[in-house]
Order: C-alpha cells, then structure tokens, then sequence
C-alpha cells in the first residue's frame, strides 16, 4: 500500500485515502463491494457516532427499502472479524463508531493544550467572528483574576466592555481595523477591572484560520499587564 493519504486506525490498521483500501500489518484486506462502501462511510465520519438507520441506507442506496437493524449489525460484525484491530465501537441508542488511533492522539493533545492555556500567567481570550458582534467564548483563570470577572459574566460580550467608556483610544481604531481586515495586531491599551481600576496593557490579536476551509474561525487575544510601567513613569514626571 503507498504511503499517502493513510489514516492510521491503530498501530497495525491503516486506511488509504488514495486507493480506498484497507491494510492490516501491512497486508491489503480484501473487501466486498458493500464492506468497502460500508467502510468508506465510516471513515467520513471517524471519530463520530453514525445511526444505524444512516448507514442501512447508506449501504442499500434507498430509502424505500425496509430497515433491518440485524443485517447492519452483520455488516459490522464481518469488519471487525476482517481486521480485530479496528477500533470500530458500539454506542448506546443504535450507535456505531470508528475511531482513529491517530485523531485520538490528536484530540489528547488538544486537551492538553487547553490545559496550558488555562494555567498560563497572562490573560487570554477567545472569541468567534462568525457570531454577532464577535462574542468571547472562553478566557482563562488568569483573566478572571486581573479583571475580576467570573467565567459567565465574561462569556457572550464583546471585548468592549473592558473599556468602559474610555473609548476615544488610538489603540482601539488600530485593532478595529486589524480584526476588520482578519490580521494579527499588537496595541498598548487602557482596560478597566470589575471595580473600576485601570489596568494597562499590551495586547496582542491573532486570527485563527480553519486551514481546511481558509475561513476565518477564532481570535485569540493575549494581554500582558504593564500598568507598572505608566504609573512609574507618572511617578518620574512627578518628580521631575
């Protein structure tokens, strides 16, 4: 089997994308028309629970034709007994699912990266372009702690309201027009917490792309705190 295109299903189960077959330890299984029809299907939705309903017509091509619960358990079942090493699951409720040894690790790791996000010193957002009015979706602990916001109370506004009514900023119309145009910006800009302190800080905008389909997904800002920095130098001006 070439090399391209190949999901790996487990460390021994490889499905190739190019040539629409399946190989265990390196050796090509042969498939009945159906089984790879069957097997097609389930890999356009690995990772993802299919009815057995979707996939009885799936394979029969009609929907006039009388659902049999047995015959697509049958089907399943022959796969299995093909290749043991699929990891091609049961789910309560007429369920059947085929996961990928290889989107697994993937979705760990991801869960991973979350988790670094959310112990990260500085203060991070997310929010989605796709929505109205671009709302957060998610922030992490520390930025509950700077701006003294629950978790819900920061979900579903705008990044504005950080603002208060400090809105005549510079900054502001830079990162306006930077998410406008969907490219990165970094600003210095003045947030206000929960109480009412002023917080300084220098921010830094990304887009994320869905590199699939080249459509704008997320933002995802990143704030560091110098509030230090002008009161300091509030306090040399002072003096001099």
């Amino acid at each position: 089997m070439k090399n391209n295109n190949l999901i790996r299903l487990s460390s021994s189960c490889y499905w190739s994308m190019e040539t629409e077959s399946l190989s265990v330890g390196g050796v090509d299984i042969k498939l009945s028309i159906l089984q790879k029809k069957l097997f097609k299907f389930l890999v356009k939705h690995i990772n993802k629970p299919v009815l057995n309903l979707d996939i009885f017509y799936e394979l029969h091509n009609s929907l006039d034709k009388e659902f049999n619960e047995k015959s697509v358990r049958n089907f399943i079942t022959g796969l299995r007994k093909l290749a043991p090493c699929l990891n091609l699951v049961n789910i309560y409720g007429g369920y059947y699912m085929l996961k990928s040894e290889q989107i697994s690790k993937y979705t760990k790791l991801k869960e991973q990266f979350f988790e670094i996000i959310e112990q990260s010193k500085n203060p991070i957002v997310v929010t989605s372009p796709n929505e109205y009015d671009n709302p957060i979706i998610y922030v992490n602990s520390a930025f509950c702690e700077l701006f003294g916001y629950e978790y819900e109370e920061a979900v579903g506004q705008n990044c504005r309201f950080l603002h208060g009514n400090d809105i005549e900023q510079e900054a502001l119309k830079q990162i306006r027009e930077a998410i406008s145009a969907q490219k990165p910006v970094e600003a210095n800009i003045r947030n206000y917490t929960k109480d009412g302190d002023i917080v300084y800080e220098d921010v830094t905008i990304s887009p994320i792309f869905d590199k699939q389909k080249g459509k704008l997904s997320y933002f995802l800002g990143i704030y560091k705190d110098i509030t230090s920095m002008p009161l300091f130098l509030e306090k040399v001006q002072e003096v001099l």
